[in-house]
This record gives structure tokens, C-alpha cells and sequence, in this order.
């Protein structure tokens, strides 16, 4: 739960690394793509570009994967009987199955999400976080065991705490602002008067979600506060331990509180509006491509101009609801955690629940429809 806060015994699984490597290749793999130009050519060449870009990612997410199983390695020698006299064996054996582990996880990720059903490394950590939740509803059963009768006014405001937050997750994930478009000469094949056809016309738009990257902000933002903890795990170093202390919500030692949950905001909302990729540009792009336009609006540089200000509304507001939930989530398990004899609810952890089930909501619902539609474009000879 601490991310590597080792104690005085060391606990190393098969899957100890679970899929930080993968995470941290997608992100490298995302900001190279988009400085590179080699890389970024690639990337516009279809189906075959996608391909390289995702080979690329594994082969960084292995180099990642064995720089961390090394380090975890060399760290558990003196936590190991067997490496007073096999300290080399130990680090190669060690570092050789968490590679392993960490390849597999990332193979059944890489498996779940070419399966059409979702993201694959946002089901994973949802699963993890379900099954970490057995524990918690023990715990709960447990404490309130005894006095069920003076316990039911904290149960329902949990629950209706939980309820606030599984909408305002719903709201940050599916909330979205769409543009209109028109088309040039040309009109979309309606199905209006045929009664038993699933596809029916709808007025063609733009979708710009307040929310566009997930759940993704609260996970990069996890692993980027924990990382001080890592290295100060490792190396010791006053800095580290130092930095440690500042950004630990727990203590008041190196800092007040209130300093952990500003950063966590702040970088929520710094990577819910951090756009690389440079969006409104290439729809734009794209729009000129299809002989279409936003009404009232000039192709070309006005269009960009448009866009850019449209998502850079979109996703102020949406990364702004994005923090102000996600840090009042932690601050509430920080009370309940005092009051619950060291354990809380996870709400933070609701949050990615919801978006990876409504995740998968939309990909069974695209697969659903995939047949219909197939029908539909074989009857208009597309």
C-alpha cells in the first residue's frame, strides 16, 4: 500500500510491480511521439504505425520493468538468508521472476484491451482495488458488529457520501461539450422510415470531454507523489527523506498536510489539461480532409483558433471538478481512517471503479453494435 515503504521484513510477490513499468513506457512513449519527428510520423501512418508504437512500448515497458527489479533485487539482500553467500545468484534469480511477472501483467493487459473491452492496465488496477475491498467490508463488519442499532446514522452518511461520489465520477467521465458540424454536398444515409433498422441519422458534432485522459490524472499523479518514498526507501539520502516527510499527509513532521493535498490538486489538474498532442490541429486537419466545418466558423487557422479555446474551457472546469473531487475524496478518507481504527472506504478509489466500469460500458456497447452496423453499410455499398 505504501509503494516500496519497506519495513523491518521484506514481502516480494510474482507480480511485486505490478504495471508502474507499463504506465511510465505509455507516458514516455506519448511525450516522444510528439517531439520526435521519426516517431511522430510513424504515428500518423494508420493501423501499421499504431503497431510500432505499441512494439515500442513494450520494449521500453521491459526496459522499465528490469531497471525496477533490479533495484527491488539489490534491496532485498539483506532481507534474504539466501544471499549471505549467493548475493549475485540472488539479484539475477530475484530480478528474472519479478521481469516475468511484470512482462505477464502487461501481456494480459495488452490481451484484454486488443479483446475490444476496455483498457486493459484500468481494468487491472480496478480489479486490485475490488479485491482490497474484502478486507475493508471484514473490517467494517467487524467494528460495527456490536452496535448495529447506534451505528446506522454513520452507515447511511456513508453511504450517502459514496453516492455524491459515484456522480460526481459520473459526471467528470461522461460530462462533454459537442460542436456542431456541416458537411460539404453531402448528406448523411438516413434510415428514417425503416422501422426495423438499428441505425438511425443523427446530427454529425465533435465531442470535447471535460474529463478526456480517465482516470489517468489521479494514477499519474499517485505514482509522481510516491516516488520521493521509493528513492528515499532506497538510497537513503536526507533529500529523499527529507521530501518524504514534506509530502506524507500521515505526519506534521516535515510539513502541514494541507502542503501533500495542494500538490495532489495542483498536478490533477495540471495533467487533466496538459494537451501534447496538440488536438485541435489535427481535427482540423481532419475536417478539411472530410469536406466539413464548424458553422460560422472559417476553415483553416480560425478553426484551430475555435477549438483551442473551446478545449481549453472543456478541460479547465473538467480538471478543476477532477481535483476539487479527488482531493475532497482523500480528505475524507483521511477522517474516516481516524475515526474507523485505521481503515476508510477508498473513496479516491471509487473514482477509478466508476470510470473503468463506464469504460467498459462503452466498448461492450461499440462491440454490440458493430454487427448492425456492418448490415447497414453493406445495404448502402460502403
Amino acid at each position: 500500500d505504501d509503494l516500496v515503504d519497506f519495513a523491518s521484513e521484506l514481502k516480494l510477490s510474482f507480480f511485486q510491480l505490478g504495471i508502474s513499468h507499463q504506465i511510465s513506457a505509455s507516458i514516455v512513449m506519448q511525450v516522444l511521439c510528439h517531439v520526435l519527428p521519426s516517431l511522430e510520423k510513424i504515428r500518423k501512418e494508420g493501423l501499421d504505425g499504431h503497431e510500432k508504437i505499441k512494439s515500442y512500448i513494450w520494449w521500453l515497458s521491459l526496459g522499465f520493468a528490469i531497471v525496477a527489479a533490479c533495484t527491488v533485487s539489490c534491496y532485498s539482500l539483506q532481507y534474504s538468508i539466501y544471499a549471505a553467500s549467493h548475493r549475485v545468484k540472488h539479484v539475477i534469480l530475484t530480478s528474472f521472476l519479478l521481469v516475468l511477472g511484470a512482462m505477464s501483467t502487461t501481456w494480459i493487459c495488452d490481451t484484454i484491451t486488443e479483446s475490444g473491452f476496455g483498457h486493459g492496465s484500468s481494468l487491472i488496477i480496478c480489479v486490485g482495488i475490488l479485491t482490497g475491498y474484502t478486507n475493508t467490508l471484514h473490517k467494517m463488519l467487524t467494528q460495527f458488529s456490536g452496535n448495529v442499532c447506534t451505528s446506522w446514522p454513520y452507515i447511511l452518511g456513508v453511504a450517502g457520501i459514496f453516492m455524491m461520489v459515484t456522480m460526481g465520477a459520473v459526471l467528470v467521465t461522461e460530462g462533454c461539450r459537442k460542436i456542431k458540424l456541416q458537411y460539404y454536398g453531402f448528406k448523411l444515409a438516413s434510415s428514417a422510415g425503416k422501422e426495423n433498422s438499428p441505425v438511425t441519422e443523427v446530427e454529425p458534432y465533435i465531442p470535447f470531454n471535460i474529463n478526456p485522459t480517465g482516470m489517468q490524472p489521479l494514477l499519474t499523479t499517485s505514482y509522481l507523489l510516491a516516488f520521493p518514498s521509493i528513492m528515499a526507501s532506497i538510497f537513503r539520502s536526507p533529500f529523499w527523506e527529507n521530501l518524504k516527510e514534506i509530502l506524507n499527509p500521515m505526519t506534521s513532521v516535515g510539513g502541514s498536510p494541507w502542503i501533500y493535498y495542494l500538490t495532489y490538486a495542483f498536478f490533477v489538474f495540471v495533467f487533466n489539461i496538459f494537451d501534447i498532442a496538440n488536438l485541435p490541429k489535427e481535427i482540423s486537419d481532419y475536417l478539411n480532409k472530410m469536406s466539413a466545418r464548424v458553422p460560422k466558423i472559417k476553415p483553416g487557422r480560425a478553426t484551430v483558433d475555435y477549438l483551442t479555446k473551446i478545449q481549453t474551457s472543456t478541460r479547465f472546469w473538467g480538471g478543476l471538478l477532477l481535483s476539487l473531487l479527488a482531493t475532497s475524496s482523500l480528505l475524507l478518507d483521511r477522517y474516516l481512517r481516524q475515526i474507523n481504527e485505521g481503515f476508510s472506504i477508498g473513496f479516491t478509489s471509487v473514482l477509478i471503479i466508476v470510470g473503468s466500469i463506464i469504460e467498459l460500458r462503452r466498448s461492450y456497447q461499440a462491440y454490440n453494435v458493430m454487427p448492425a452496423l456492418s448490415k447497414v453499410l453493406k445495404r448502402y455499398g460502403a
